[in-house]
């Protein structure tokens, strides 16, 4: 098994002096790494997307791939994505982890060179090699401390102006400027119309729910609260029963109503008191308001008991 993982290492050691890596400081764990940086294409157009891949391959034997993790600065481009990968070999783990870049900084644009006409007939050239930061392996070490295992070079990415020297008239300038004013702009519909009407329009899409929102807050409100009125002991009901046939013009109504005075007395036990209210009940002449309005007064002081 030895013999066999011997040609291995060494050509992973082999691979990362290709990739142009750094040695690092001294690990307790010992050398069990590689760490390869490409990308492509090597020389774009401005704002031209650029794909780099930070390969890692480490011996799981001796370095837990979870703790392993790199660390990237890509100025002056900006990553748009970032996928990783990872793929089992036995004993050897291999991460890879794939940058889209692109830059659409000035730090891109091709430099100012220099002409012996002076500022205003200096132009730029054509193309600008940038060196991106190392790539860097981080190792969180259970101890809690972050340890350095490799790092690695970018290769120089050039980026080669969009604007060839066909494209830029020979003689002046293509880009000129005046003090006249531009034309007061013109409008199909008027913008304060136009917003009047956008306003009046989504008003209205408005009233619709708003009304229903109101509906259905009203539907939900508790209805009043029912007062009921004490109930009458039945003494009490035929003493305003009487009370009420007084004011009426009709002597039979008044009889019916003493009548049910003296009904409610015999209940009550008061015998003498309803043979008053029956004899002036069914008197030859029709009861007076008089006589009815004393009888109550004599039931109430008495409430009607013997």
């Amino acid at each position: 098994m030895r013999v066999l993982l011997a040609p291995l290492a060494a050509l992973l050691v082999l691979a990362a002096g290709c990739a142009g890596e750094e040695q690092p400081a001294d690990l307790p764990l010992g050398r069990q790494l590689s760490v390869k940086a490409t990308s492509t294409p090597s020389v774009h157009l401005f704002a031209e997307p650029v794909v780099a891949w930070l390969d890692v391959i480490i011996d799981s034997d001796h370095l837990d791939p979870a703790r392993v993790r790199p660390q990237t600065r890509f100025l002056p481009y900006d990553v748009k994505a970032v996928v990783r990968k990872r793929e089992e070999r036995g004993r050897f783990t291999h991460l890879r982890y794939e940058y889209t870049l692109r830059c659409l900084r000035i730090a891109c644009i091709p430099e100012i060179l220099p002409s012996s006409a002076g500022k205003a007939e200096s132009g730029r050239g054509e193309r600008r090699s940038v060196n991106l930061p190392a790539a860097r392996v981080l190792y969180d070490d259970p101890k809690g401390e972050t340890r350095l295992l490799r790092s690695a070079r970018w290769p120089t990415l050039v980026s080669v102006s969009r604007i060839n020297a066909s494209d830029v008239p020979r003689f002046g300038f293509v880009f000129k400027t005046s003090v006249t004013p531009l034309p007061e702009p013109g409008y199909r519909v008027s913008p304060t119309l136009l917003g009047a009407g956008l306003l009046a329009g989504s008003l209205a899409l408005l009233a619709l729910p708003a009304g229903l929102v109101v509906g259905w807050l009203r539907r939900r409100r508790p209805p009043p609260p029912v007062v009921e009125e004490p109930r009458l002991a039945p003494l009490e009901r035929a003493l305003r029963l009487v009370e009420w046939a007084r004011a009426s013009e009709d002597g039979g109504e008044r009889r019916q109503a003493l009548e049910v005075l003296a009904v409610e007395l015999d209940a009550a036990e008061n015998t003498q008191l309803a043979k008053a209210a029956r004899a002036l009940a069914w008197s030859p002449a029709s009861p007076s308001p008089e006589a009815a309005a004393r009888l109550v007064e004599t039931v109430s002081e008495t409430d009607g008991r013997p």
